[in-house]
């Protein structure tokens, strides 16, 4: 107390509280010493991607593409498809990861590290692809070819145009492919590859990028930026850009946006300025990127690769500081988990603990998936619109009836479809229907004018295989919740067949539900047993790996099931299929 009583002791008491709320006030630094080193097999001057799974994902001058842990550097696999592979690597929402060689081949390369399957696609690649929240995947080719292949590796549609890509195409909450060309176009494809919409020809785009609200950003090599809003589906319209802005003189280098309504525009000539979603700029800071695209953590920070070599750190009420090693460090990627990832020119990746990656397109195209979207929950059809359809309402009728044979009439005009995508074209609110099919006696009670469903487990069946054809692997989620509740071995076993069919299970939540659910059912019987082991063998097919430790367990239940000798000797065939897998 002595020294609060007298004007020197209580100055100094003041400038420690001073002090203290100084330090508290600003913000934590990062640390530039690295989390983790790691040795790779050549150069590594790409960027790298996290899969929805956790695993990070890079390309090396070594022919080959490399899987690590993001939390300490170790290596997952390697894998060599044959060729020098080159910078276009992305991750699908699904968890498939794609990468391209030398010899124009695309590869489709399991979480698990195997080669699902490849395309030679006749061209080189203009751009990076893109992938939709579905699953598909839009690739510019050079010669203006623009080809969408399904993630089974189908080429669904293919459109040539008179101009190659000029910047890597964005897919949009509609699942629409923006596509800007050479000639200064912006092309807009619906997910059959019609065109519905495009922009009069202009200064060429240097980066498409997609803010909060779902509207593109298009950036220019002339230093101009226009803002454009989702088209209206229907005949081909010209595209009216919202506002346009005029940031710099020389090439949009990235666009990054967060949640907050923030747009970043970075320019060539070493500028970034701030925008509202409105256009107003709010700020304006000096950073002379690299040739690579900067990353914003969830509270502003920005990591961003400068053109000495380092990469420059903007905090928002803190001097800048910055990440410097021996050699030149490529684009970082901002993990999900917070770590920031960079190869350097020293055949080594480097990782750094950072800051949590923002929400919206606050990385080099969109997320740490490097997808050219964002993870969305697939559009509702509004039950109440589709019902002004007499077509629709006529078909909900025989899905909701109590009569079976109203159920099989339906069944059989769906099954009559030469695929999911015809189906889909035919009767846009199909998937409406195929939900009142699987939901009955199962997830709930769907129903109209309290009609209550009744429970037909054979017309289940039949609508598991139905939802599986769809190319949307997000359809995985209504199977799943079906499978909670169900009871009946042959609807159990086609619900099973139809997760093995959609494949993705990055999660390995279809592994544990079939798990769970078969050892629901005592004694299970042969067909049951088969048809659980062909939907194990599917998934590991597609994921490269078995995804959960249940299927595990799942093998030794398969493997302990009664059965007669030639059904045990096809069981034991497909285990064996799977372990070499």
């Amino acid at each position: 107390m002595r020294n609060l009583r007298n004007p020197f002791g209580i100055s100094v008491f003041i400038l420690l509280l001073s002090s203290l709320h100084f330090l508290c006030s600003q913000e934590v630094l990062i640390d530039s010493k690295p989390l983790w080193r790691r040795a790779l097999g050549g150069e590594i001057n790409a960027f790298a991607a996290q899969g929805p799974g956790g695993d990070v994902y890079i390309v090396a001058d070594d022919r080959a593409l490399h899987s690590l842990n993001p939390e300490n550097g170790e290596s997952n696999w390697i894998f060599r498809p044959g060729g020098r592979l080159k910078s276009m690597l992305m991750v699908a929402p699904d968890g498939t990861i794609y990468v391209q060689n030398d010899r124009m081949e695309l590869f489709a390369v399991t979480l698990g590290g195997t080669g699902r399957w490849k395309l030679r696609m006749g061209a080189e690649a203009a751009a990076l692809p893109a992938a939709a929240p579905d699953g598909r995947i839009v690739l510019p080719l050079k010669g203006g070819r623009i080809v969408c292949v399904s993630r089974h590796g189908i080429i669904l549609w293919a459109v040539d145009e008179s101009a190659e890509a000029s910047a890597a195409p964005l897919i949009d909450a509609d699942g629409q492919a923006w596509v800007a060309l050479s000639d200064g176009r912006i092309l807009v494809l619906d997910n059959e590859g019609r065109e519905i919409a495009h922009s009069s020809p202009g200064g060429a785009v240097s980066v498409l990028a997609m803010d909060s609200s779902f509207r593109i950003w298009a950036g220019g090599f002339n230093g101009r930026v226009s803002v454009f809003s989702e088209p209206e589906y229907g005949e081909s319209t010209l595209l009216q850009p919202v506002f346009e802005l005029k940031p710099s003189s020389s090439r949009i280098a990235a666009v990054l946006s967060s949640d907050e309504g923030i747009i970043y525009v970075f320019t060539a000539d070493g500028d970034a300025v701030f925008y509202d979603d409105t256009g107003n700029e709010l700020n304006r800071v000096r950073i002379a990127i690299s040739g690579g695209a900067p990353s914003l953590s969830s509270d502003g920070v920005i990591f961003a690769p400068a053109s000495d070599g380092s990469i420059r750190i903007i905090y928002p009420d803190s001097p800048p500081g910055e990440l410097r090693e021996s050699s030149f460090l490529a684009e970082p990627l901002l993990t999900d988990e917070g770590v920031l990832i960079a190869g350097g020119g020293d055949w080594i990746l480097y990782a750094w603990k950072a800051r949590l990656p923002g929400g919206g397109w606050s990385q080099f195209r969109g997320s740490s998936r490097r997808s050219g979207t964002l993870p969305l929950i697939p559009p509702a059809i509004d039950r109440k619109t589709a019902r002004r359809d007499p077509a629709f309402y006529y078909r909900e009728r025989m899905a909701v009836s109590d009569d079976l044979s109203e159920k099989m009439r339906l069944l059989n005009e769906l099954e009559a479809y030469r695929n999911s995508r015809e189906m889909h074209r035919e009767l846009p609110w199909v998937d409406l229907l195929l939900e009142d099919l699987v939901s009955a006696g199962t997830s709930r009670g769907v129903n109209t004018e309290d009609l209550s469903l009744k429970s037909h487990p054979s017309a289940r069946a039949r609508a598991y295989l139905l939802i599986a054809g769809n190319e949307d692997f997000r359809s995985r989620d209504l199977i799943l919740d079906c499978l909670k509740n169900e009871e009946d071995p042959v609807a159990m076993a086609a619900g099973f067949r139809a997760l093995g069919i959609i494949g993705s299970d990055w999660d390995g939540a279809s592994l544990r539900m079939i798990s769970r659910a078969y050892g629901r059912i005592s004694p299970a019987g042969e067909n049951l047993s088969l048809e659980t082991a062909r939907a194990l063998a599917d998934l590991v097919r597609y994921n490269g790996d078995i995804t959960d430790p249940s299927g595990y367990s799942l093998i030794i239940k398969l493997l302990e099931s009664p059965l007669s000798a030639s059904a045990r000797e096809e069981l034991v065939a497909i285990i064996r299929n799977v372990a070499g897998l």
